[in-house]
């Protein structure tokens, strides 16, 4: 069972942080072209690791490269067309913060 601490007092209304300008272009182009470098050794490491946990290490390093490839991917689409960055829905929720 959890405890729920309830804090009490005023509520403080979150202070949003300035926008950052967008990365350069360059910048993301070298994150897709590292992390397809990195995807291709691990495609032909798991073409050679026998069935195990080593196996299962690299297969679930594969997908997470695949998500990140992507993410950078669809950044570099957004950068290239002028798109803004910042995530529309990401604006409605709340951030966390270090106090």
């Amino acid at each position: 069972m959890q405890k729920v601490i309830e804090f009490r007092g005023p509520k403080t209304e979150a202070v949003a942080e300035p926008l950052a300008a967008p990365p350069s272009m360059e910048r993301i182009l070298a994150v897709v072209n590292s992390l397809s470098r990195t995807l291709d050794c691990i495609k032909t490491m798991c073409a050679t690791e026998p069935n195990g946990p080593v196996r299962d290490k690299l297969e679930t390093e594969r997908a997470n490269l695949v998500i990140g490839l992507f993410v950078a991917r669809v950044a570099a689409m957004r950068v290239s067309s002028g798109e803004p960055v910042s995530d529309s829905a990401s604006s409605t929720l709340p951030t966390a913060s270090r106090r």
